[in-house]
């Protein structure tokens, strides 16, 4: 007599899938059961991994692979920030800064350029106009802006993390944002910030930026869609630099409410993507309280000026090359070498 026999396990039930999905991939008791071998900080990550969406695990990938935030990602106790700066002291509020040694470097030749070439320009000015009017309080400022950039110096501050810091996704800082929004006082500083950026940063893509943000902002923040609290959330994240009582205002309102939701820093969107930088991964730490100064040290002007060199070149290249194919489509009539050799020109003097 033939017998059909099957083993199974006790509670087992069809289509309930113990350590395996459909797709192959494991759930988290196949991970435990197959990864027994592995150590247990292993053991606990890929239980992690086979318990999320796909869209998770993808938007995960996006982050890791572009720099930009579509998920919440942290930075270890520990991590060393640099700052550069024109003065020895950290101030106690948010600051710009970076962790990757790529963006460093780029950062102590292209910023450090810029606070000396600026300080070299603001004494220019304030010469002319003593120059014109010869009154003794221009002439005073002209003299003192002088040899403030005569003797500038060039400072790297070494930032370190004294806990593990949280850095919002797109999406959460939006949010967050548009849950502000509802607050008018807060709303009508942050047109106010984004406006006053708007007549600040010229490039193209920070005018379609603050134009679409300002386009959500007509909106009931309740009625914003995902991309139009991520655009209003940018366009204030750019505006972040400005400094008057209003926007100051609507910058610590905002601080304060990432505070509470536990987190201690955003990517830098401007140097990120908007501004011809292009760093990797520059941060904006507000959390002060979670940092603590490691050290201070005058950087050698030659080495800035290799820096410079180096990444003006770099930058230079970037943008003379999207610049022309945008130029291409508005002059039909001219050449590509015609177009990039006006841009590139135009890209020189632009970035001195």
């Amino acid at each position: 007599m033939e017998e059909l026999y099957h083993h199974g396990i006790k509670g087992q039930k069809w289509g309930v899938r113990r350590y395996q999905y459909a797709d192959g991939s494991v759930t988290p008791a196949g991970a435990k059961r197959y990864y027994t071998n592995r150590n247990e900080p292993t053991i606990k990550r890929v239980s992690s991994l086979a318990g999320m969406k796909a869209t998770e695990l993808t938007n995960i990938a996006k982050t890791k692979i572009t720099g930009k935030q579509y998920v919440d990602t942290y930075l270890k106790k520990g991590t060393t920030f640099q700052r550069i700066q024109s003065s020895k002291d950290f101030e106690n509020f948010a600051f710009y800064a970076t962790y990757k040694k790529s963006d460093s470097d780029k950062y102590i030749g292209l910023f450090g350029k810029n606070l000396t070439s600026r300080a070299n320009s603001s004494a220019k000015q304030a010469e002319k106009q003593a120059k014109a009017s010869g009154r003794e309080s221009d002439l005073a400022n002209a003299k003192a802006l002088r040899s403030y950039s005569d003797n500038m110096k060039v400072y790297q501050l070494k930032i370190t993390s004294t806990k593990k810091l949280r850095v919002p996704s797109d999406e959460n800082a939006g949010y967050i944002t548009a849950s502000l929004l509802k607050d008018k006082e807060f709303k009508k500083n942050v047109v106010a910030s984004i406006e006053d950026s708007k007549s600040k940063m010229r490039r193209g893509q920070q005018q379609i930026l603050f134009k679409q943000a300002q386009n959500a902002l007509q909106k009931d923040p309740a009625k914003m869609s995902k991309s139009e609290k991520i655009a209003v959330y940018k366009a204030l994240n750019l505006s972040l630099t400005n400094h008057n009582s209003q926007e100051v205002a609507a910058q610590d309102r905002f601080y304060s409410e990432l505070k509470k939701k536990g987190y201690n820093a955003l990517l830098d969107y401007n140097d990120k993507e908007y501004s011809s930088y292009h760093a990797k991964r520059p941060m904006i730490v507000f959390d002060t309280d979670s940092v603590k100064l490691q050290s201070v040290s005058e950087t050698n002007p030659k080495i800035v000026s290799q820096m410079y060199k180096k990444y003006n070149a770099e930058r230079i290249a970037k943008e003379t090359v999207a610049n022309t194919l945008g130029l291409i489509t508005k002059m039909g009539n001219k050449t590509i070498s015609e177009c990039s050799s006006y841009v590139e020109l135009k890209t020189k003097d632009y970035l001195k």
